[in-house]
């Protein structure tokens, strides 16, 4: 889908809920995102294809410096309404998480939740973030497992933009600037019925699968 489709899915959430924010996905991260990222120091951090904003409000809830960007105008709308509903402040930009760049900044933590793209576009994107990392910063990504097609939960369908551990890790070249090391790379399970994706998910299938990689400096 492109920025224009999404940016109709995006409004047709908001006019659903009669001009109100309203969501396409949950208003918290994934579980294993809060988990995996909670013993870190709050710092600087990057969430790269933003949506509607739930991870980026959730860091700068636990007191990270936040900047945050997605493709789609009408996502970052959401996102800067659901913000101003929780009382954080993040730098909201609209822009591709493929060709986006920082200018020079670092980050102690980049996010990148369910960019599912052809291969060659996410190996490109997640090289790109993990050299915008600062000595001791981490990038996590989150996003459906090739194997989530056999458990019948949501998520995309072609398993060309499907993920995979031996993928992910494929993904980082530890010869890289800055040295980057994979300290996690895993299919996870997720409970749907307790940490859904998006409003509704669950019913007869009760879990999704996932792959997460965590990536340090």
């Amino acid at each position: 889908m492109d920025a224009t489709e999404w940016d109709t899915r995006y409004r047709l959430a908001r006019e659903a809920q009669a001009g109100q924010a309203g969501r396409l996905w949950s208003a918290l991260p994934a579980q294993i995102v809060q988990d995996t990222v909670s013993p870190f120091p709050p710092g600087r951090a990057l969430d790269l294809a933003t949506g509607d904003g739930r991870n980026a409000i959730w860091l700068a809830g636990h007191g990270w410096t936040v900047t945050a960007v997605d493709f789609s105008a009408e996502a970052v709308g959401l996102a800067e309404a659901h913000a101003a509903e929780a009382g954080v402040s993040v730098d909201w930009q609209v822009g591709d998480a493929t060709t986006w760049d920082p200018t020079g900044e670092s980050f102690d933590l980049v996010t990148v939740m369910y960019l599912h793209l052809p291969e060659p576009a996410l190996r490109a994107v997640l090289a790109r973030a993990a050299g915008w990392l600062s000595p001791g910063g981490h990038l996590v990504a989150l996003g459906h497992d090739q194997t989530n097609l056999a458990t019948g939960a949501p998520g995309p369908g072609d398993p060309a933009i499907l993920y995979s551990p031996e993928l992910l890790r494929s993904c980082i070249d530890p010869a890289s600037p800055g040295a980057s090391r994979v300290v996690r790379c895993e299919t996870i399970r997720r409970d749907l019925a307790t940490d859904p994706e998006a409003p509704g998910d669950g019913g007869a299938v009760t879990f999704a699968l996932d792959t997460l990689l965590v990536v340090e400096v």
